[in-house]
């Protein structure tokens, strides 16, 4: 199996990229990682023991993308929640840019789909075809919901390969005049493989009164790991072929130390602690697993701080009068396996053991870890998670 990445961002509303400069791309990326840790603790409070999965680009795209026609105190809180309100910079015209020039197998698609009755700012989708690259589609919403939710899912299903068959449905769209979509596909394999030959039965602690059986992937090789002091946790990276992508797992060292590890978490401690990691010779066990999660975020980023931007008080003048957002519904899937990594991530927005901690030559996962996809070069984070229950 390829490692295949898919994230995909709608916002729904009721009622080219510019030449950038690599320090205007790093404040950028640095925003998102903060955007995304913040978010992430928001996810998981609250959910002790289930596996969380989300695309930290894909939802900073679509809110960006919404952000655009935001004005006055409604911009506001989307600027201080997004990160954008220190930068003094276009972030559209960098946004994409984040990802940088594409040596391996990434693919990014933007869509705009209004209802056939709706007016909208003519502006507004010029500047979304200009630093988004996002094409516009007129639909029937009040009309017929049914197939207007259908053709969203048919060009879902088709920027991801088929993983993602929903994310809206007719009652997402019958009241809503409009509808931002973003598709980002990562297609790649492992630079290490697995041999499939040498997966084995294995024990995966999910807490310390429970365990489960799981295929445990094995190898060793050289390749970039730590035990980082701060976080008490090891830390390995696993590379994609070309050399841009990685997947970073952070094992703690306790087994039922993740909780404790969520509350270290920030994008300036994760990053710090990649920085150091070290080449070395390695034995690694890591589970090969599936993961689906289904998220409604309103209320969380209501929480965050971007709360009049779910009300019919939002200032959305930049797209049209009256609009607000309704919705931010995002979904995830991930499989890991022996030749990398397939996943989708869609967001719809509408208008205790411990083991030795000095590092023995091995890498275990056999309890529950963090997990994130990243662009290393960059710094932007495509996929975070945790597998706290493996599904085979």
């Amino acid at each position: 199996m390829q490692n295949h990445w898919f994230l995909l961002g709608a916002v729904l509303l009721l009622g080219a990229i510019d030449v950038t400069s690599s320090y205007n791309v790093w404040k950028l990326a640095r925003a998102n990682g903060n955007f995304a840790f913040c978010l992430y603790d928001h996810v998981i409070d609250g959910h002790d023991g289930e596996n969380k999965l989300f695309s930290p680009f894909s939802l900073s795209t679509a809110l960006a993308m919404t952000y655009a026609g935001a004005k006055g105190e409604t911009a506001a809180q989307m600027s201080e929640v997004l990160g954008f309100s220190h930068l003094t910079f276009n972030v559209h015209a960098v946004f994409l840019a984040t990802l940088g020039s594409k040596d391996f197998t990434l693919a990014l698609a933007n869509g705009i789909f209004l209802d056939t009755g709706f007016s909208i700012c003519p502006s507004f989708p010029e500047l979304l075809a200009k630093y988004y690259i996002a094409s516009a589609k007129r639909l029937p919403f009040h009309n017929d919901p049914t197939a207007s939710a259908d053709s969203i899912n048919d060009w879902v299903k088709y920027q991801t390969s088929n993983m993602i068959q929903k994310i809206v449905t007719p009652n997402d769209v019958a009241d809503a005049e409009f509808a931002l979509m973003n598709a980002v596909y990562f297609g790649g394999v492992w630079k290490c493989p697995f041999d499939e030959d040498d997966t084995r039965l294995a024990t995966f602690d999910v807490s310390p009164l429970e365990s489960v059986t799981v295929n445990m992937m094995v190898q060793t090789a050289r390749l970039r790991f730590s035990y980082n002091r701060r976080l008490r946790s090891r830390i390995l990276e696993l590379p994609y072929e070309g050399d841009r992508l990685s997947m970073y797992i952070i094992l703690p060292t306790r087994k039922n130390g993740l909780a404790a590890l969520e509350r270290k978490l920030s994008f300036t401690t994760v990053t710090s602690a990649l920085a150091n990691l070290r080449r070395r010779r390695v034995s690694i066990a890591i589970p090969r697993f599936k993961m689906s999660v289904d998220e409604n975020l309103p209320e969380i980023l209501s929480d965050m701080g971007m709360n009049l931007a779910f009300t019919p008080a939002a200032d959305f003048s930049g797209i049209a009068s009256g609009v607000y957002i309704t919705k931010v519904i995002h979904a995830a899937f991930i499989g890991v396996d022996e030749k990398g990594t397939e996943a989708a991530a869609a967001t719809a927005v509408t208008g205790g053991y411990e083991s030795a901690p000095h590092l023995r030559g091995n890498f275990v996962a056999d309890h529950p870890f963090l997990f994130l996809i990243r662009d290393s070069r960059t710094g932007s984070i495509l996929f975070l998670g945790r597998l706290v229950r493996p599904q085979q």
